[in-house]
């Protein structure tokens, strides 16, 4: 039985664009009801797909970038050190711990300085190896000042970024229609992203990324995610690539080591992919990003 079939897809793909879309909206996109929709919603959550609805700056916002890691270490390296020195850096917030004993980080940073700082802090340390961090292609977003009734219905949202515009409006003291009308503008203004942290290893299912090396003169990023999105539409959910070398990190979630044996084979066939290696990982550790911590910071102030 499929863990996640189109329906359940599609809802994951919606919401992960944008957490507030409603039930309704979905029900007439998705061409079911509303009710099955609510209901759908609610087994993600209850199987732990879905973890925690969330809001953040984007990066734009705080002048940041993001970036995926690489860190491969010695054999004989300290586990729990490491995992607790990637934990209390602020700028990681995903800690993939995988199979191998080696780890994939998810990280933000400011310019070519934080990035080098970066580097040079998870190079020296005890274990570690080697280090490779890939700056990603994402869109950073937009850059806005917020204003005040802006910040009112951003500390509702903070709280349950899916808050019915009546809760938000009876909270801030606004109408609902400036409430809506404000929302909108949030959501359009591309300075903030809606959406919600999950777990790729809900269940008992098995969550990898493909490290996918290619060649830039015969395939490109968005033709070789393409043909996943094609090919693997259930199993295949995004890439993280490489803004300086030819490389992406694309995850994909099956329900056997078999599956992902086929796809891993599979992938290997696909023009212009040069190498590819399986990258499992047990149950991820994610922390919040500085994205989500300076928004709380600044609807704090006074």
């Amino acid at each position: 039985m499929l863990f996640l079939d189109e329906i359940d897809k599609a809802l994951w793909k919606e919401l992960y664009g944008n957490c507030r879309l409603s039930y309704q909206y979905l029900a007439d996109k998705l061409e079911v009801s509303a009710t099955a929709i609510r209901k759908r919603i609610d087994r993600l959550i209850e199987r732990g797909v879905i973890v925690e609805w969330t809001i953040s700056l984007a990066p734009a916002m705080i002048d940041c970038q993001f970036a995926f890691v690489e860190v491969n270490t010695e054999e004989s390296h300290d586990s729990e050190y490491l995992f607790k020195e990637f934990y209390d850096r602020p700028e990681i917030f995903v800690i993939l711990p995988l199979t191998t004993g080696d780890y994939a980080l998810h990280v933000v940073y400011s310019g070519a300085e934080g990035l080098f700082e970066l580097g040079s802090f998870i190079r020296q340390l005890d274990g570690v190896k080697e280090t490779k961090i890939h700056p990603t292609l994402v869109d950073n977003g937009t850059k806005i000042e917020l204003g005040g009734l802006q910040k009112r219905v951003l500390k509702s949202l903070i709280k349950d970024p899916r808050m019915s515009i009546a809760e938000v409006a009876n909270e801030s003291g606004l109408t609902a229609r400036r409430v809506r009308k404000i929302i909108d503008q949030l959501i359009k203004s591309n300075a903030f992203i809606f959406d919600f942290t999950w777990n790729p290893n809900a269940g008992e299912r098995l969550a990898f990324l493909a490290r996918i090396e290619y060649d830039s003169r015969i395939a490109t990023s968005e033709s070789i995610e393409m043909k996943l999105r094609t090919d693997y539409n259930l199993e295949f959910f995004y890439s993280h690539v490489s803004a300086i070398e030819p490389v992406m990190f694309s995850l994909f979630m099956v329900n056997h080591l078999f599956d992902m044996e086929k796809i891993v084979k599979d992938l290997r066939m696909i023009s212009g992919v040069k190498t590819l290696r399986p990258l499992i990982y047990y149950s991820a550790t994610v922390v919040a990003p500085p994205t989500t911590t300076r928004l709380q910071e600044l609807l704090s102030e006074n």
